[in-house]
């Protein structure tokens, strides 16, 4: 394809760049005049039953996917000389260009400014029940007002098993130095992979470097590295990384899928913690992308419009502040009040001296929340000497049976079917052991009679071939009024 061809009703005005698949152009919309980025599959790869059943699932994902932080897809067409997708036309960086040419290692309060973006359209596409399997920088562009767009779905897969297998098991799909030790080892992958490659590229943001050097070691020794060792300090490679995001770094990173954050949603929780920056501050990464100077080292930006800050009791605006003593005495009387109130409240509900007057009234007596614990707990200790068995007709009585909420860590489904999923796991873990801390445990209902525990553990497992070895874990097990689980995760 050349410039000044048209496909569509787009007019090719410039070539964007080129791949191992195909090149990318840049069309003008002949009416309207808007532009989109156009990806043609290259012509001698135009009659390869696998390339373009590829290309077509890229174009199949796409079309699934509506989000802010996802470019968009506006027409496939497919002729006999060639396969073209039409799609949203960014301008701006891809990421490592950006960390390359501009920013370097990005300082924190940039990096969660971008990297909320980028969760927020990961963890929209895995609602949709689409892992991407090649997330890396070079697939996330940055506009010159600091969005971040998310491309490239072109080894996709659809979690319900819609899109067509377009590989053969136990093969290896991504970008090397980004892949889950699951994706190493041409495991089965679901969105806990796609999270392993998000936290490698959160350390790169922070550190500006690669985690693994490419250009000195072999593929094997990477691979090698990936499966097998901790991943580096990212302190080792920059000194200002925060004790905090390295902690959200080896959470991300974790060897078990188990380990890792179980959604986007709860690795944006983790990120946006109290040391996050306000969000009423100005974006910083306005205008960075095309070159221009950040106020990146500015930490807090401090309004002052007094003149005169040695006595600002001169100023227009200035309110004199209560008095110390006064303040005190106010908070004493609020503290007074509420203990007043809370005392009362619990009287009644309680009704420790067990009046007839507020017998009608005392909601926390006798309620299930008491009576029904001992049971809940021998449930729990049921159900994880059940799987102990990994005999799943063992487990099947536990489970409700909607199939799709099994494994719903905040409400996502993670596997289509709960029975091959442990299958599955069991073929890694061939023994697992449970030591519940009972001292730990929780207890508690909801509105609707849902039991809601949380407790503390030690998960000992033995993979084949090697020693047994336990990680500690707490988790939160969901049961319906029947005792049945319909949620189970980890915290």
């Amino acid at each position: 394809m050349q410039v000044g061809e048209q496909v569509l009703n787009y007019k090719i005005t410039a070539k964007l760049g080129e791949g191992g698949m195909g090149s990318v152009y840049v069309g003008s919309h002949i009416q309207l005049g808007r532009k989109a980025a156009i990806k043609a599959l290259h012509p001698n790869l135009v009659n390869n039953p696998m390339i373009r059943e590829r290309f077509k699932n890229e174009a199949a994902t796409m079309a699934h996917l509506r989000h802010p932080n996802i470019v968009g897809l506006y027409d496939y067409l497919e002729t006999t000389n060639g396969l073209y997708l039409v799609m949203e036309y960014v301008q701006g960086k891809p990421l490592d260009d950006y960390i390359q040419q501009i920013s370097g290692p990005i300082p924190e309060n940039i990096a969660i400014q971008l990297f909320v973006q980028i969760l927020d359209g990961f963890d929209y596409a895995h609602n949709q029940g689409v892992v991407h399997r090649d997330i890396k920088p070079s697939n996330l562009i940055i506009n010159p007002e600091g969005e971040v767009k998310i491309l490239d779905f072109g080894i996709a897969k659809l979690l319900d098993g819609s899109s067509k297998s377009l590989t053969q098991a136990g093969s290896r799909m991504g970008t090397i130095l980004y892949m889950s030790p699951e994706q190493v080892k041409g495991q089965e992958v679901d969105r806990r992979s796609d999270i392993y490659s998000l936290g490698i590229t959160l350390f790169q943001m922070l550190t500006g470097r690669s985690v693994y050097d490419e250009h000195n070691a072999t593929e094997y020794d990477i691979y090698n590295q990936i499966v097998n060792n901790p991943l580096p300090r990212a302190k080792s490679f920059y000194p200002k990384v925060s004790d905090r995001m390295q902690a959200i770094i080896d959470q991300a990173t974790a060897k078990m899928p188990y380990e890792r954050f179980q959604s986007c949603a709860e690795f944006k929780r983790a990120l946006l913690g109290e040391n996050y920056l306000s969000k009423t501050m100005p974006n910083p990464l306005l205008n960075t992308v095309m070159g221009k100077t950040p106020p990146i080292a500015q930490e807090t930006v401090v309004a002052q419009t007094n003149k005169n800050p040695i006595n600002p009791s001169q100023s227009a605006d200035y309110v004199p502040r209560p008095s110390t003593r006064l303040r005190v005495y106010s908070w004493l009387n609020f503290l007074f009040l509420i203990v007043l109130l809370g005392g009362g409240a619990g009287f009644i509900l309680f009704n420790p001296m067990n009046l007839p007057e507020l017998e009608q009234f005392a909601l926390l007596k006798n309620t299930p929340l008491v009576s029904q614990e001992p049971r809940v707990r021998e449930r729990v200790k049921e159900f994880y000497k059940a799987i102990e068995t990994h005999q799943f007709e063992n487990l099947k009585p536990f489970y409700r049976d909607t199939v799709a909420q099994y494994y719903s860590f905040k409400n996502s489904r993670l596997v289509p079917d709960i029975k091959s999923s442990c299958e599955i796991y069991w073929k890694t873990y061939t023994t697992e052991r449970h030591e519940i801390d009972w001292d730990t445990f929780e207890y508690t209902t909801d509105d609707t009679g849902n039991y809601i525990v949380r407790f503390k553990m030690k998960y000992y497992f033995q993979m084949a071939g090697k020693k047994e070895d336990y990680v500690n874990v707490k988790a939160e097990i969901k049961f319906d009024p029947d005792l049945k689980i319909f949620s189970i995760a980890k915290l």
